[in-house]
């Protein structure tokens, strides 16, 4: 799997369940690029920062 593949699996990984086959194909393709892994903490990161955010303003109103 490619960089470019990987990136757009992980950004849809927020929004939908993986099929079995794409996590496959993800986690083999993270044990060996820093960048892609890097790439899916920030992502991991950026959405609970909004998931936070959306809550605190849930419990403001």
């Amino acid at each position: 799997m490619k960089c470019q593949e990987v990136t757009k699996l992980v950004s849809e990984a927020q929004e939908r369940p993986l099929l079995l086959k794409e996590k496959i194909g993800v986690r083999i393709h993270l044990l060996y690029c820093p960048h892609c892994r890097k790439f899916e903490k920030h992502c991991q990161q950026m959405s609970q920062l909004m998931k936070k955010f959306a809550d605190d303003q849930n419990n403001a109103d």
